[in-house]
C-alpha cells in the first residue's frame, strides 16, 4: 500500500469519525441545555404556585342544609 492509498482511505474515515462526535456533541450539549433550562422553569413555576397556595387559602364554607 503506498502513502497515496493509505492517505485515500484515512481521510474519508477521520472526517467521519469528526462528523460523528460533532453530532452526538451537539446532541448531548443541546439536551443539557433545554432539559437545564426546562428544569429551571418548573422550578420556578411550583415555587410560585407553593407561594400562591400557601399565601391564598380558601376560607371554609359553611355547609348548609336545607330540607
Amino acid at each position: 500500500m503506498t502513502g497515496l492509498n493509505a492517505r485515500s482511505t484515512l481521510v474519508p474515515l477521520v472526517l467521519l469519525w469528526l462528523v460523528v462526535h460533532a453530532v452526538l456533541l451537539a446532541v448531548i450539549l443541546s439536551a443539557k441545555f433545554l432539559f437545564t433550562k426546562t428544569v429551571l422553569v418548573m422550578m420556578l413555576a411550583m415555587g410560585i404556585l407553593a407561594f400562591l397556595f400557601a399565601r391564598f387559602r380558601a376560607r371554609p364554607q359553611k355547609l348548609s342544609y336545607r330540607p
